[in-house]
């Protein structure tokens, strides 16, 4: 029969199981924190941590469940969009402009 939530903030083996997976989270954390810096790279967005998958890894306060304000959670993105050459050739290639009845 599984414990109800009061049951599980009386006990203290759940109660050190949580501490020490919050230090562990924390600690890996600082780990991935100090990597980076002494990777000696700008903080152009490209020290993102990733898992193997590719997955941005981005840490919360385990305590409150908000996103840290530091540069592990800092994302950079170029908006840059590519335009399309004024060329009617080039246009017409791309899109269908033949216009027909239903």
């Amino acid at each position: 029969m599984p414990y109800t939530q009061e049951e599980l903030k009386n006990s203290t083996f759940y109660q050190q199981l949580i501490d020490r997976d919050e230090q562990e989270y924390l600690q890996r954390k600082a780990l991935l924190l100090e990597r980076a810096a002494a990777s000696g790279s700008a903080d152009d967005g490209s020290l993102l941590y990733k898992d193997r998958e590719g997955n941005i890894l981005l840490f919360e306060d385990p305590y409150t469940g908000k996103l840290y304000e530091d540069p592990s959670s800092k994302i950079i993105h170029n908006t840059t969009v590519n335009q399309l050459k004024d060329n009617e050739t080039v246009v017409n290639s791309i899109l269908d402009r033949k216009l027909r009845e239903l």
